[in-house]
């Protein structure tokens, strides 16, 4: 069995492949720092299975898992990751995960989920199960918002990136060369497109709740 192991902290990449070398024979585990060696592991050498951590220099595991689907690489992807996020979790399976392990439990639950997702089966840490059952629900939520972002102008956009990074409408006046009067209109009508109504300060409110959303655009 051939596994790629992405994980950009040497120690925690070493102890896991001494750990999947003790359970399983004739392993041979090919490990990288990085999404883009990751990539390029992948287009050269064949791989059982590809275990990927979210948060990597150059790729992120869901860049991985995107170039995974969009060249049908032979492989089955497993993400490993300290992200307890549903979010991240809904982006992972919806770009072809098979399996989505927390780092925290991957001493103990690794080899089960290795062992399943080669019989064919996924396998979720147990901590996360009820995000697989929420699925339907959770993405049918998601997918309305980033509608709603993705409706924004290419200057209402990076307005709201400005926001989330709680920029004043001055200093984002001043970033985008616009007017202040021109700013407020901006956020008028990003609020408005994406239904949020409330307060001065409920956009920044807004992007803080969905800051991660504001990644997958």
């Amino acid at each position: 069995m051939k596994i790629l192991l992405a994980d950009d902290h040497p120690i925690f990449r070493q102890g896991l492949k001494s750990l999947i070398e003790s359970h399983f024979n004739n392993c041979e585990i090919t490990g990288v720092d990085n999404g883009l060696l990751a990539q390029e592991e992948l287009s050269k050498n064949q791989f059982d299975i590809a275990i990927l951590d979210i948060d990597m220099p150059e790729k992120s595991g869901i860049d991985v898992l995107k170039y995974i689907a969009e060249n049908e690489v032979p492989t089955l992807p497993i993400i490993l990751t300290m992200h307890n996020d549903e979010l991240f979790f809904n982006e992972a399976f919806n770009n072809g995960a098979i399996g989505y392990l927390l780092k925290e439990d991957s001493s103990i639950e690794m080899v089960e989920c290795i062992e399943k997702v080669l019989s064919g089966s996924q396998f979720v840490s147990e901590k996360i199960a009820p995000y697989l059952k929420n699925r339907k629900t959770f993405n049918s939520k998601i997918n309305t918002i980033k509608s709603s972002i993705n409706s924004l102008s290419k200057v209402e956009y990076n307005t709201l990136k400005l926001v989330a990074r709680n920029k004043s409408s001055k200093e984002i006046s001043e970033l985008l060369f616009v007017t202040v009067k021109s700013v407020e209109n901006y956020r008028s009508r990003i609020c408005r497109k994406l239904d949020i109504k409330g307060g001065s300060n409920i956009l920044y409110k807004w992007c803080v709740d969905n800051q991660d959303l504001l990644l997958f655009k």
